[in-house]
């Protein structure tokens, strides 16, 4: 697809030593610049003047980039965003993508066309996404076929919250010398979070936390596809011999090209897990969940390294295993990140070392994380909730 560059661009960046450089490329490419150094005047602008894509600065200090970000994104014009940052940070790159962003650029960027490329991109990526947004009822009516469930998710929200439930596996449930168990807690009748896990053949146990963006009939909806894509790959290990289902990496590569596909809109952060039963060891990949997945034993816990990028937002995402084993009493325990709307510390840091805190006692049940952090108490989630447990007995 040939892409115009746009003739306005909207850029709101700090002025510091890389933002000369950068003004001098855009204006290199034929670009017409209107600069905003600060976010408090980024939104009248963004508003009422004529713009094709923008640029955001996501180091302005208490996160303000990154709520920019935000508000940009639910606008109903679906323009293109670029974050910007001088940290090269995967935290930064998911936050930024998490709230919006619909590409990245390193500051300050290597050549001119590295820039070019990410805005031919960006505009290529907004392009499509406007469209996949025209046609979603169109393409949601023509997958209804996926699942019988669907058409009782779309009528009904109770039906359709009685049928995701009943796609759940059972809770708890021990394979071999493993127990699992979950809980789910919705912050409307239909979840966007989803578990499972299961037996693969004789000697290994898969199991998959999803979280989906959005809320409602839409997001349960990609929970049912990921439900029905694992059994797909479990027929195939137990029919024709593939092995796909034992690479978490090559799931998580599957799971991205067809919700692509789909054009739904839709992406999703996974933590996907493969079980070796005789040797006890696990194989893993995170694709952009947070928070990661804490592994406790002996006393101690600490989140697992290695993550990647979210399912269903790059076409040439890479995913990778990553292999673990797995001692005698240890234990893995998953959130998706609504878990992080309940807990009252004021960052991201202090919340995360409050759950490493809790769970390095040892914690083998969902039923008590979920008392311990008041969840049955609550009349409405803020977001939706997932936990799964997994302990070696």
């Amino acid at each position: 697809m040939n892409i115009t560059l746009p003739h306005r661009i909207l850029l709101v960046q700090q002025v510091d030593a890389t933002h000369p450089q950068l003004v001098s490329s855009l204006e290199e490419l034929g670009m017409e610049l209107v600069h905003v150094a600060d976010c408090a005047t980024a939104m009248p602008s963004f508003r009422e003047e004529d713009i094709d894509i923008v640029m955001v600065d996501i180091d302005f200090p208490e996160d303000r980039g990154i709520d920019l970000l935000g508000r940009m994104a639910a606008d109903p014009r679906e323009l293109p965003l670029v974050g910007l940052s001088r940290r090269k940070s995967l935290a930064d790159v998911l936050s930024a993508v998490r709230h919006g962003a619909t590409d990245y650029l390193m500051l300050p960027p290597e050549n001119l066309d590295v820039i070019k490329h990410v805005v031919d991109r960006a505009l290529e990526r907004g392009a499509l996404k406007r469209e996949n947004l025209a046609y979603r009822t169109k393409l949601e009516n023509a997958n209804r076929d996926l699942l019988e469930s669907l058409t009782l998710l779309q009528q009904d929200q109770q039906a359709g919250k009685h049928v995701q439930q009943l796609l759940l596996p059972d809770t708890p449930k021990q394979i071999s010398n493993y127990q699992f168990c979950h809980f789910i807690l919705p912050s409307l009748y239909l979840s966007g979070d989803f578990v499972d896990y299961f037996v693969v053949g004789e000697d290994h146990a898969v199991f998959f936390v999803a979280d989906v963006s959005g809320h409602g009939a839409s997001s349960a909806f990609v929970t049912v596809f990921l439900k029905n894509l694992f059994a797909r790959k479990r027929s195939d290990f137990l029919h024709r011999g593939s092995t796909a289902i034992l690479s978490p990496a090559k799931m998580l590569a599957i799971a991205n090209r067809e919700l692509l596909e789909m054009g739904i809109g839709k992406h999703v952060t996974l933590c996907v897990g493969a079980f070796d039963l005789k040797c006890n060891q696990l194989c893993y990949s995170v694709a952009g969940h947070l928070p990661a997945p804490v592994l406790a034993s002996n006393g101690r816990a600490e989140f697992l390294p290695e993550h990647d990028m979210p399912v269903g937002l790059f076409a040439d995402a890479q995913f990778s295993d990553h292999m673990i084993t797995f001692p005698p009493g240890a234990v893995l325990t998953l959130f998706s990140d609504g878990i992080l709307e309940v807990l009252d510390s004021d960052t991201l840091e202090h919340k995360e070392q409050r759950l490493l805190d809790l769970l390095k006692e040892g914690q083998s049940s969902s039923t008590q994380l979920a008392e311990a952090f008041g969840l049955f108490d609550m009349d409405e989630a803020p977001d939706d909730i997932a936990i799964l447990v997994v302990c070696r007995l």
